[in-house]
């Protein structure tokens, strides 16, 4: 089972961010990689993370890593966002 600390520091993360890195969670966190991917599963599960879907025009745009992309190829990257209720948990107002 894992920590619900955990839980609220990947949150943190992901709101100061902006969007998801596993390889980044791992090291700023200092957790394995598997544990990071495995947080991520949960919180998706447990709604406190959805998929960010933009539409297909704007994929590019709302991309954070347009600038260094090379692959411009709509879909490839998936990003998320927190829910409510994780902005609601972390005490973030909309």
């Amino acid at each position: 089972m894992i920590n619900n600390l955990v839980f609220k520091e990947v949150l943190k993360y992901i709101h100061q961010k902006g969007y998801i890195k596993i390889n980044e969670i791992s090291r700023e966190l200092k957790i394995p990689k598997s544990l990071a991917e495995q947080v991520i599963e949960e919180l998706k599960k447990k709604n406190y993370l959805e998929t960010a879907t933009p539409s297909n025009e704007a994929r590019c745009n709302f991309c954070l890593l347009k600038s260094k992309c090379r692959i411009k190829t709509a879909g490839v990257i998936k990003s998320y966002v927190l829910t409510e209720k994780a902005k609601r948990l972390l005490k973030i107002n909309s």
